[in-house]
């Protein structure tokens, strides 16, 4: 039997959820049309986020838009990265509000500290993005339950 390790099954989570979030078998690649395009900014880029993206860029629908931290140094290491992997150049920002207020951004990927995971979900939402955001999610059950809120 083989064994599966936490971060392998997160990232094959992560893959299959884009795929369904697209309406696409996750593993068949084909070419996208335009309207086909899911916009990405991903938030938090050192270790999580840096593989959010390499997981992210698997997909031909999604375009990683925006880098988002508040380290403005891990910038040009990361943008590269990107930038190899997709042939795009991402946007970089230090300030979640305005990736919030980018109307061309549809998904908000979430790799920041876990006590931010609540927070930053509900505003994504009312700002009305859709989120991907890891365990966890929430520190209580009350925050838990705001998030659930926020995105109905």
């Amino acid at each position: 039997m083989k064994t599966i390790k936490r971060r392998n099954f997160l990232e094959k989570s992560m893959t299959a959820s884009v795929g369904t979030l697209v309406g696409v078998d996750p593993f068949v690649r084909r070419n996208p049309d335009a309207n086909d395009i899911i916009n990405v900014a991903v938030v938090g880029i050192r270790g999580r986020g840096r593989a959010h993206c390499r997981a992210l860029a698997k997909f031909p629908e999604v375009r990683i838009t925006t880098l988002c931290d508040i380290d403005e140094r891990l910038f040009a290491d990361a943008v590269a990265e990107v930038e190899k992997l997709t042939g795009h150049k991402p946007e970089v920002e230090t300030d979640y509000q305005r990736v919030l207020d980018n109307q061309d951004t549809n998904v908000v990927s979430l790799a920041t500290p876990n006590h931010w995971h609540a927070l930053q979900t509900i505003w994504a939402c009312q700002a009305g993005k859709d989120v991907y955001v890891e365990k966890p999610v929430s520190h209580t059950l009350e925050e838990g339950r705001k998030m659930v809120e926020a995105a109905r």
